[in-house]
């Protein structure tokens, strides 16, 4: 079907506008409701079933390589699961949320001797420069404003060692239709900024020596950065 789409000129844009609004009226009048699946935990029952969880659980494989015996943070770490995850393999984890309410959850989930979780600003961080290692941020960037996402990339270089990572994730957004890009913003009206392959490797090459995005199967990204 999608072949057949792109034959026919302005077709495949005129059905993606047509499905586009379709979603904002679902969930401009209730029709749909949001789910905050970022805030998810893979151990909980619910998500047993759900493909989603498995890509939680890809995610965090991915930042445990750049945090073995490191001193981690994870910024905007939601209700601490990967936290958890990657203090079984840092020598300590530093989390922190915007979010009181997910703090606490995550303080009573999770507890762990090299585990530290802790309710802050990611826009103003109370860390010394060169506080880490690794600096783990998955599906984060997107939840602040074009230029509150620079702030936020620059409180991550400062707090990053020298030859210190960032790595994270975001979704991909490759399309420059209007109603599409809003259908997505009312599926998860948290997501102020959505960036494509090149608007992030642009906006984090411009703070980062060493930059590299790479696509995921399911219209998501990871990314590794290194200061």
């Amino acid at each position: 079907m999608k072949k057949i789409l792109k034959k026919i000129p302005g077709l495949s844009v005129l059905v993606d506008s047509i499905k586009a609004s379709i979603t904002i009226i679902q969930y401009s009048f209730g029709i749909k409701s949001i789910q905050e699946e970022e805030r998810a935990d893979p151990n909980d029952s619910k998500w047993k079933n759900n493909p989603w969880s498995q890509v939680f659980v890809r995610r965090c494989k991915y930042a445990k390589q750049f945090s073995q015996k490191k001193r981690v943070l994870d910024l905007c770490c939601g209700t601490g699961w990967t936290a958890n995850e990657l203090a079984k393999v840092a020598k300590v984890v530093k989390a922190v949320d915007y979010s009181k309410e997910s703090i606490e959850k995550a303080k009573k989930e999770f507890q762990n001797e090299n585990l530290f979780f802790e309710q802050m600003n990611a826009l103003s961080l109370k860390y010394p420069d060169s506080s880490f290692d690794t600096v783990v941020s998955m599906e984060a960037i997107e939840h602040f404003t074009e230029n509150d996402g620079k702030v936020f990339l620059s409180e991550v270089y400062r707090v990053l060692k020298k030859g210190g990572y960032f790595v994270g994730s975001t979704p991909q957004v490759e399309t420059k239709n209007p109603l599409k890009i809003l259908a997505m913003k009312k599926i998860d009206p948290y997501h102020l900024h959505l960036y494509s392959k090149k608007m992030l490797e642009k906006s984090l090459s411009a703070i980062f020596n060493k930059v590299e995005v790479v696509s995921q199967p399911e219209d998501w990204m990871l990314f590794k950065c290194i200061k």
